[in-house]
């Protein structure tokens, strides 16, 4: 069974910009899902976020580009009116983090990948780094 897995933000941006020392488990957090070993999210914000840092840093047709290569092997997940009211509702510290952990869990993600631990500390799923994440899945076939 293929494990299903939000990647947030932060590991993507890790790979966009050659984020060190991050770069190199983040690739591969997304080759995972790229070689079809884990089935990857992402929701419509993350596409809209990404898309506007990767313009400021490098133009509007790099950002396009690299957006269109990431959604060929990413599904994305929409935020609906209850995930919104979910993460009004929660205790979450970042709203945004909020929004897309209850449309993950809506989705039946049973991970969520991210550098940001703390922002995802209210979350029912399992909240890992992309070190961590390698780590489980090379140590004990996740």
């Amino acid at each position: 069974m293929t494990r299903r897995v939000f990647i947030d933000t932060d590991v993507i941006l890790d790979v966009a910009l050659g984020r060190e020392p991050f770069y190199q488990k983040s690739k591969t957090v997304l080759v995972m899902a790229d070689n079809s070993l884990i089935n990857g999210f992402i929701t419509s914000i993350e596409v809209a976020n990404l898309y506007y840092i990767l313009r400021k840093n490098g133009g509007d047709e790099k950002a396009r580009f690299f957006l269109r290569n990431l959604v060929k092997f990413l599904s994305i997940l929409t935020v609906s009116f209850k995930n919104v009211q979910d993460a009004l509702d929660s205790e979450f510290s970042d709203f945004e983090d909020a929004m897309q952990n209850f449309s993950a869990v809506d989705n039946q993600c049973e991970y969520i990948v991210t550098r940001n631990i703390r922002d995802y500390a209210g979350s029912d799923l399992k909240v890992r780094t992309p070190e961590e994440f390698l780590h489980l899945f090379q140590n004990m076939n996740i």
